[in-house]
């Protein structure tokens, strides 16, 4: 029989208005109790799905769990730069970033973004450009001092930007699983993404996208953090074949659409 492998257990969800209590206080108790209970990572929802759930804020939302804890690795799954602007969006991730410690990692989705938040004033055009755009503009207002940035979409020379990421870095970026071709042009812009986030996919669907990774990076795919986020439900599934699957993965994040209660904190921690 295989050994069971070592795992790291994260958790993911939306911040939704809780019955009862308010939400600011519902999300530093299940935040406080994640951490207690040794889960690794908080990852919020990205864009995507809080406009699909009609959820608030993911940053706010994990500005409350930041403050609620001291360790947890604090994630934004699916940032859509391209329908941000760049410089408010690194203050808000390099505020966060400040107020948790150094603690914020950040997932890009880099598919186009739902025409649910297309704002019929501002023509995106290339979605992936403009968010590639984006991301240079705000690396460079997170680590320069005086920051310039020349891009098709946004330049500035001389900007000063406070706060900055802790210890003035680019937070740790991850990329939702995507296109051989989108993914050859992050790499272009960027390099080799930090870590290499599966959403909401089977098993299947994790093969696939460790071969789009491996086929684009090659041996440099090896550096690469893996994980791999399931619903909630799929959980004990995924666990099992996480043991089986011809891939590596690093972290495996159970997904809910609302904040955990204790009891459902406790059971995700069990799978460790």
């Amino acid at each position: 029989m295989r050994e069971r492998t070592s795992m790291d257990i994260g958790i993911a969800c939306g911040f939704r208005t809780t019955p009862g209590q308010s939400l600011g206080t519902a999300i530093a108790r299940a935040a406080a109790a994640a951490e207690e209970a040794g889960l690794v990572s908080w990852w919020a929802h990205g864009d995507r799905e809080a406009a699909a759930d009609r959820a608030h804020d993911p940053v706010l939302g994990l500005q409350r769990v930041a403050g609620a804890t001291g360790r947890i690795r604090l994630g934004l799954s699916g940032e859509l730069l391209a329908l941000h602007s760049a410089a408010v969006r690194a203050k808000q991730i390099a505020s966060l970033d400040w107020f948790g410690g150094g603690r914020l990692e950040v997932g890009l989705d880099l598919t186009a973004p739902p025409a649910v938040l297309a704002d019929p004033f501002r023509d995106v055009g290339d979605h992936v450009d403009r968010a590639l755009d984006n991301l240079g503009a705000m690396r460079a207002l997170w680590t320069q001092r005086r920051a310039s940035h020349k891009g098709e979409h946004v330049a500035f020379d001389g900007a000063i930007a406070l706060p900055k990421p802790a210890g003035d870095r680019v937070p740790a970026t991850h990329l939702r699983a995507t296109s051989t071709e989108t993914l050859e042009r992050y790499v272009a812009a960027c390099g080799a993404p930090d870590g290499w986030l599966t959403w909401r996919e089977g098993a299947a669907g994790l093969v696939a996208s460790a071969a789009v990774l491996a086929g684009v990076l090659g041996d440099a795919a090896d550096g690469v953090r893996r994980t791999w986020c399931v619903p909630v439900a799929d959980l004990p599934a995924a666990r099992e074949a996480v043991d089986v699957l011809p891939v590596r993965v690093d972290e495996l994040v159970a997904e809910l659409d609302h904040l955990p209660t204790d009891d459902e904190i406790a059971a995700i921690a069990a799978f460790a």
